[in-house]
């Protein structure tokens, strides 16, 4: 058994970030201001690692898939194994002393780019309020070092996408008035438009040199044989190309303020979720395969159920 090794990149050089803010604010009435900004921001020689012995063959301009599992040919206890395709692109090794050889260097980058529109009425007659829209893309190549999309080559064609936390357009609005008697009541409301989440599949193959390797990938093996084929070609996708439905969320809150001997007091309330909204939000999927089991598998959490809350507060 061979092991595998990380070497660095001797011109590495350290990640840097370049950001540039443009805003314009205007009054449009009394404690109404209009204010507009523009964000560009670049994430530069990111540090990454990438795989650099193993790679793909293709033939006729497609991977070439013939030797990624053991199937037996014969019967009994003289059964022969063959090598045969498993539906996904074969990996070969350029250095059969060496599993994995992982290079670390700058080849990771992202851009941002949003615009932001905000009308704010400051405190008067009582009231404030405070309304926004952001549009904005994220796109780049990993979201962390710790991402493991260089771990496989038949990846690096599909790995450039949108970021995890893109979000194509978000609208927030909050509000709150003071009452007689020393209440205070307001509410925040929030639309976002879906967080995008990949399509992967895992899974172990053979490299040339009868190695396994833990592949993850990109895409996904149908359920059903192509029309005209015997087999179930692999199907690659890109990361994050899949979005999650977007969601809607009221919260409202009330405190009333007084005093309690010598201490400030406060009686707050909270009721979050007030549509009682169940939202689903998907990382991953990974879709059933029969070589599998016809098992799947969804990363995911959710949030979901209206929450009441009450507490007191005490300055001293």
């Amino acid at each position: 058994m061979y092991g595998s090794a990380t070497q660095i990149d001797r011109g590495l050089q350290t990640p840097f970030s370049d950001e540039m803010t443009v805003g314009f604010e205007r009054e449009l009435a009394p404690e109404v201001s209009l204010k507009i900004t523009y964000i560009k921001r670049d994430y530069r020689d990111q540090l990454q690692d990438r795989d650099i012995n193993h790679q793909m063959r293709f033939f006729q301009g497609q991977p070439i898939d013939s030797i990624g599992q053991l199937t037996p040919s014969g019967g009994g206890t003289d059964a022969n194994f063959s090598r045969t395709g498993d539906g996904r692109p074969d990996l070969y090794i350029n250095n059969f002393f060496f599993n994995q050889i992982f290079r670390l260097g700058n080849i990771n980058s992202s851009r941002y780019r949003g615009i932001e529109l905000q009308v704010t009425k400051r405190l008067s007659r009582k009231w404030q309020m405070d309304a926004s829209y952001t549009y904005s893309r994220n796109v780049g190549f990993a979201d962390s070092f710790y991402s493991n999309l260089g771990d496989d080559p038949a990846n690096q064609g599909q790995t450039f996408g949108y970021q995890t936390d893109d979000q194509r357009h978000v609208l927030k609005f909050n509000a709150v008035t003071y009452l007689p008697h020393d209440w205070q009541v307001g509410g925040t409301a929030s639309w976002s438009s879906g967080l995008p989440y990949s399509v992967f599949s895992q899974l172990l193959s053979l490299d040339n040199f009868d190695y396994p390797q833990f592949r993850f990938l990109y895409g996904y093996t149908p359920d059903r044989v192509a029309p005209g084929s015997n087999s179930r070609p692999f199907t690659p996708t890109r990361r994050n190309d899949q979005r999650n439905d977007p969601v809607l969320n009221i919260n409202l809150h009330a405190d009333k303020a007084f005093v309690l001997g010598k201490l400030n007091s406060k009686l707050f309330m909270n009721v979050e979720n007030v549509l009682n909204k169940d939202n689903l939000r998907i990382f991953a999927y990974e879709p059933a395969a029969p070589d599998r089991g016809g098992r799947l598998q969804v990363i995911s959490e959710r949030n979901f159920g209206r929450r009441f809350s009450v507490g007191f507060q005490f300055e001293f």
